[in-house]
């Protein structure tokens, strides 16, 4: 009887959910600098899927303007990195100002294995942070270094 019961209850565990697992080992909060202070967070979706949203922020110096601002959304990842795009909402091939030439917001993402993620703007992503600020730079994992 308490085999039987035993059983049932090993069985019960073994057919809940599975959670997703980080395979690469990405998923955290990074906090950096580059133009100003930077921050990315990862959360593993599933398989290679993550969900990034990374922010900027400059802050008023001397009374020059700083600013700041953010993206999010999904990407995927391998272990070296990969690359994140967003739709421009401005985009309009007809224009030729900076801010709608671009269709897509590029951002190279690569991580050294030892908790350091360098991000790289690559084009088209002002209109998510303005001009006196960007999304390049480097970052480190909020358990580096423990």
């Amino acid at each position: 009887m308490r085999r039987t019961a035993l059983l049932a209850a090993t069985l019960a565990l073994l057919s809940g959910p599975v959670l997703a697992q980080d395979s690469i080992g990405v998923e955290g909060y990074y906090m950096g600098h580059g133009e100003g202070e930077l921050t990315a967070e990862i959360t593993h979706i599933e398989n290679d899927r993550y969900a990034i949203s990374i922010s900027t922020t400059v802050p008023m110096e001397n009374d020059i303007p700083g600013c700041g601002g953010g993206i999010d959304g999904e990407v995927l990842l391998e272990d070296r990195g990969g690359n994140f795009f967003a739709e421009n909402e401005f985009y309009d091939p007809e224009d030729d100002s900076p801010i709608s030439q671009a269709r897509y917001c590029e951002i190279g993402l690569s991580f050294d294995g030892q908790g350091e993620l360098k991000i790289e703007e690559r084009g088209g992503c002002i209109s998510y942070h303005g001009a006196a600020c960007g999304f390049t730079g480097t970052l480190s994992h909020e358990t580096a270094g423990i």
